[in-house]
């Protein structure tokens, strides 16, 4: 009788087991969690609808929100234990992310989509990292209360726009691409700033001051406090959808507008497998990258994704935006902050 009972509780489990096998293999195998570090507020939004909407595991992809510098200063501390997969950084810092050792080189072996990126477009730090989408750094006015169009950065100091005008501080990093435009007013660039910071000190004091948030930039254009600032194309572009800001235009200065990159890459994990890759590669696919210039108004960067209008008619191609030594900056950033709060923010 134990003999039965044994062999009994055996084929009863094999026909469990039996039993489980039918089901189909999804209900136990699980796309491996990728974690990926991205912005918040409207493009936290939009990188939903473009990239994560869009993906096939999209289940499998959680988002950690917040700007650069607390990203990568979060991925430094957590070097031996990282918590991320996958990062997204602007220019600013990506000469010190290659440098880190926190990142890996990406290949086509691995992310194939990497052969349809724009070759007009010129990766910021090798393969260490990749554009995902781009737009242009410019400046968003007030069409209904500004009569004369913006058409160059020096507009910025003009008499009839005084005390309405802002721009972001040095705390914002795309400050920057500013501080490069206004400096080469005068000759300058920002290896020689001086003149681009008299005329952000000026901006400062005739007007409510400088932003260092985008809600504070938002809710002053808003207001009507401010008639202009410089501002990142696709924002722009995605607040002209508010009825609120529906006077808000977009100017690409006669002297150009900067390319503003956001960039992927690949963080050291040893969890996660190839999915981190897979999310890479399904970013730069056609669907990805043309749901994502739908939402987010910045061009895609895969060669075969269709540019919505209102996008290439505010954001010229990669080859005709400028460009800035984001070496120097990493080099000499201490030295230029330093400059900009004892000239700036006096």
């Amino acid at each position: 009788m134990k003999f039965d009972r044994n062999r009994r509780t055996l084929l009863e489990a094999a026909a469990s087991a039996s039993a489980l096998s039918m089901f189909p293999a999804f209900t136990w195998a699980q796309a491996a969690e990728v974690i990926v570090g991205w912005y918040p507020g409207l493009l936290g939004a939009n990188f939903r609808k473009g990239f994560i909407d869009t993906y096939k595991d999209a289940g499998s992809i959680k988002t950690v929100e917040s700007f650069d510098n607390p990203r990568f200063t979060q991925m430094q501390a957590n070097r031996n234990q990282p918590n991320l997969h996958v990062g997204v950084f602007t220019d600013v810092l990506l000469p010190l992310i290659a440098r880190s050792g926190l990142v890996a080189e990406m290949s086509e072996a691995q992310i194939p989509n990497l052969k349809l990126v724009d070759p007009r477009i010129k990766l910021p730090a090798a393969k260490f990292a990749v554009p995902v989408t781009y737009g242009s750094w410019g400046i968003a006015y007030n069409a209904r209360r500004v009569k004369k169009p913006i058409t160059s950065w020096n507009d910025l100091i003009r008499d009839d726009l005084k005390g309405h005008v802002s721009a972001p501080n040095i705390t914002y990093n795309s400050s920057i691409y500013t501080l490069d435009a206004l400096s080469s007013l005068s000759g300058g660039s920002l290896r020689a700033p001086a003149g681009g910071m008299k005329m952000m000190q000026q901006i400062r004091r005739s007007g409510p001051g400088l932003w260092d948030q985008e809600s504070i930039a938002v809710g002053w254009l808003k207001t009507g406090e401010i008639w202009a600032t410089p501002y990142f194309s696709g924002n722009v572009l995605a607040m002209m959808r508010d009825p609120d800001l529906k006077d808000l235009r977009f100017a690409t200065p006669k002297e150009g507008a900067y390319a503003v990159y956001l960039n992927v890459v690949r963080v050291k994990n040893p969890i996660g497998g190839t999915a981190p890759e897979a999310f890479i590669n399904h970013m730069l696919s056609v669907p990805a990258q043309e749901a994502w210039a739908r939402a987010g108004a910045a061009r895609p960067v895969n060669v075969n994704a269709a540019v919505p209008k209102e996008v290439a008619d505010t954001v010229p191609t990669a080859d005709r935006l400028k460009r800035v030594d984001w070496e120097y900056f990493a080099e000499h950033r201490s030295a230029i902050v330093d400059q900009w709060n004892k000239t700036v923010n006096a």
